[in-house]
């Protein structure tokens, strides 16, 4: 018979034996095991079993003593929900053998097979890595969809849906998803799974210039995270709050939280995520003045991603790089680099790349370039009327300059009427699905 929500395990007292076997097994106190939550003080009565811990409480203890949430629940694992193979797949795909891992994902694809699921946000998951996004994009959505649109189930699959999205444009998409995710989090009282997509629905509202949404979400997490004591998620979150007052012409505060990422990072040597605060606390160097500074920064960056670094990551820190010549007077040689960052700007998002054509518009005039800066700010403009509407003012403005410059009033004018109706078209982005 299955258990009704109150019976969801076994008994307190069996559940007390496996979970204090489980922590003793990995080595951690009572003390290290509590979280936000669950202080030492309620480990000690579950595990002499005065306690009926809630499933969510199971499944987050699980996590930290890598069991399974049914197995300290039950004292049975899940054999059967899950076949074993695509543990063999997940293992595969991580270390990068992607051909086995599809197949395996591929033979779980019929009708009825319980596995299903997994078998679709497995393959979404290889679609995503291959920046395949409309590809990842429908895989994805299937998974979600069998899963009854529980975006719990497989955090990880929501995460890589989301950011495929956002990848493709459909920036929107991304935080209705993103939002939803973590409200369903908060309301499961999953406390890790809600920081893990308020963070990723915070960076998606500063993209897309929702700064004040984007600093409400952040405040409702940052203390959560510091007090979590998880170092990626609170570096994370300082990361994101660095973005939004950069993205608001704040470079001292930025920076402040920039370093405060950096100092995290540099602890748990993450090289990729101590790679990217470098990049951004580089641009905060950058928006202070402080160009030398940034290019240290932006070459140390460059040096711990080595030869993982993507092309899009190449074209950001290209990017801060022509930035910062430029910052030092050092026209001649930024436009070599951004001529550099223009063949790498493919890889990157609409909006992003629109809002790079301005930067790059920008290099070419100070070099002393006219008719380059036109054609880049036109491109701009019409990439940000669609992906980017906050900021295609700032590129109408720019253009329209050039051309009254040039006397072609009427052309001005055209321009300026354009960039004004696709700001004044922008809804906020929450409103939008």
């Amino acid at each position: 018979m299955p258990r009704s929500l109150t019976t969801h395990i076994d008994s307190p007292k069996e559940v007390g034996q496996r979970l204090k076997a489980s922590r003793e097994r990995a080595g951690l106190s009572q003390r290290q095991l509590a979280f936000p939550g669950c202080t030492a003080a309620y480990i000690s009565r579950l595990e002499a079993g005065a306690r009926v811990p809630s499933l969510q409480m199971i499944n987050q203890l699980a996590l930290r003593l890598d069991v399974s949430g049914q197995w300290l629940a039950t004292g049975v694992e899940a054999a059967a929900a899950q076949p074993s193979e695509l543990l063999d797949a997940e293992v595969a795909l991580r270390l990068g053998e992607v051909e086995e891992a599809e197949a395996i994902y591929r033979a779980h694809l019929e009708q009825g097979d319980p596995a299903r699921p997994a078998a679709f946000a497995g393959l979404g998951q290889i679609a995503f890595r291959s920046e395949r996004w409309p590809e990842a994009i429908e895989l994805l959505e299937r998974a979600l969809e069998l899963r009854g649109g529980n975006v719990l189930a497989d955090a990880g699959a929501v995460d890589a849906l989301g950011r495929a999205h956002a990848m493709s444009g459909g920036r929107e998409s991304a935080i209705a998803l993103f939002e939803l995710a973590a409200r369903e989090a908060h309301d499961a009282e999953a406390p890790v799974e809600e920081l893990r997509f308020t963070v990723l629905l915070a960076n998606a509202l500063i993209d897309a210039g929702e700064f004040s949404k984007a600093e409400g979400a952040l405040a409702d997490v940052i203390k959560f995270a510091v007090a979590a004591g998880d170092p990626v998620a609170t570096a994370r979150v300082f990361w994101s709050q660095s973005r939004l007052h950069s993205m608001r012409q704040e470079p001292q505060l930025a920076g402040r939280y920039a370093r405060r990422a950096l100092e995290i990072l540099e602890r748990t040597e993450n090289d990729t995520y101590v790679g990217m605060a470098y990049h951004l606390l580089a641009h905060a160097e950058i928006e202070a003045g402080n160009g030398e500074e940034a290019l240290l920064l932006l070459e140390r960056g460059r040096n711990l991603f080595g030869r993982e670094l993507s092309e899009r990551e190449d074209a950001r820190f290209s990017l801060e790089e022509t930035r910062a010549l430029t910052s030092l007077g050092q026209h001649t040689e930024a436009a070599r680099k951004a001529a550099h960052t223009l063949g790498l700007l493919d890889a990157v998002i609409p909006g992003d790349r629109g809002r790079a054509y301005v930067t790059l518009a920008n290099v070419f005039l100070a070099a002393g370039d006219r008719e380059r800066p036109k054609m880049l700010l036109e491109q701009a403009l019409e990439l940000l009327s669609e992906h980017g509407r906050p900021f295609a003012l700032d590129a109408g403005r720019k253009l329209a300059a050039l051309l009254e410059e040039d006397g072609n009033t009427e052309g001005a004018l055209q321009v300026l009427k354009r960039a004004a109706e696709a700001s004044s078209s922008s809804a906020p982005v929450g409103e939008r699905v």
